[in-house]
């Protein structure tokens, strides 16, 4: 339900939303930059809202608007815990620091939504060209992406809802706790996982295989970012070809015009040297698939125009 906001408020955050607008773009900008090294996941800002401020500023405990320390807000979102530490750090250097919150170690049996944040100025240079901007105090909050999945889908439920319940605020505790593990778990899961030996499994010994081809074949500069999706698709091509990971492998020696052009990707490149090995295994065990067919591998490879229309991937 939306409260009443007396006319003369509505005339006075009229006057002070620009700056605020001002303020978020300035944010939206500055961010991103200030925290690339650590990759945040999003990082979103928002100003107060007429509503959401007049009802803070019912609360008396504050002077005026100036003094509330989140006229605007932004959360950053980070992978590891380890990251939003270095961005907290970064924002401290950044931004003008008015006052730290929940960033010392709490109770450790208190499991309750406290999120790390700061209470900053903007930077000097920024409200030396816009000094009427100089007194706004903007919240900075730092977060991992679980935790703030959690406090997404919780959020509205428990700090919002229509009634108290004790068994809400409990559960979400309880699940803070056990995300704060996974946090932890995430941060070094190949170590954690390499407690255990790995168990033979065929599927992944055979894309293993097929990856210590590839990287013999190509440097890891030449080769894509998404390994593991370059990997599955060679794969499929060879099951359907019936191609065993050694014939691939001499197939690619074999072939170093293909395997060193800088015309064609890999996966162009992996589909030249099949198809140069037997164009008709390839071409009826594509099933449902298709080959993406490129003016430069056509010619680099003839075989590639037995490729039936029905068989390719239209551009």
């Amino acid at each position: 339900m939306a409260i009443v906001v007396p006319a003369s408020f509505r005339a006075r955050y009229d006057e002070i939303e620009p700056l605020l607008k001002v303020t978020e773009e300035f944010l939206k900008s500055r961010l991103p930059q200030e925290f690339a090294d650590w990759n945040p996941v999003t990082i979103q800002t928002r100003p107060k809202g007429i509503e959401s401020l007049y009802s803070k500023l019912q609360k008396g405990e504050t002077e005026s608007i100036w003094d509330l320390d989140d006229l605007v807000g932004a959360r950053a979102v980070f992978l590891h815990p380890s990251q939003v530490k270095a961005a907290l750090d970064a924002a401290r250097t950044a931004f003008d620091p008015v006052e730290a919150k929940n960033i010392e170690a709490r109770n450790p049996t208190d499991f309750r939504y406290q999120q790390p944040h700061l209470i900053v100025r903007l930077p000097r240079e920024f409200t030396e060209r816009n000094p009427q901007l100089a007194n706004l105090k903007i919240e900075l909050q730092f977060t991992t992406y679980i935790q703030h999945a959690l406090q997404e889908s919780t959020h509205d439920v428990i700090y919002k809802g229509d009634k108290f319940s004790w068994r809400e605020h409990r559960m979400d505790s309880r699940l803070r706790g056990l995300l704060e593990i996974v946090d932890d778990v995430l941060v070094d899961i190949s170590n954690i996982a390499a407690v255990e030996e790995e168990p033979a499994y065929p599927v992944f010994d055979n894309r293993n295989e097929i990856l210590d081809v590839i990287k013999r074949v190509w440097g890891a500069a030449e080769l894509p970012g998404d390994m593991r999706r370059f990997v599955i698709t060679i794969e499929g091509l060879l099951k359907g070809s019936k191609m065993s990971n050694s014939e691939f492998e001499q197939a690619c020696i074999d072939t170093p015009d293909l395997i060193n052009a800088l015309s064609i990707s890999p996966l162009d490149k992996v589909v030249g040297v099949l198809l140069r090995w037997d164009a008709q295994k390839v071409i009826s065990g594509l099933g449902k698939r298709r080959i993406l067919v490129t003016r430069e591998l056509e010619d680099l490879v003839p075989e590639v125009r037995g490729v039936p229309q029905g068989k390719r991937v239209t551009l």
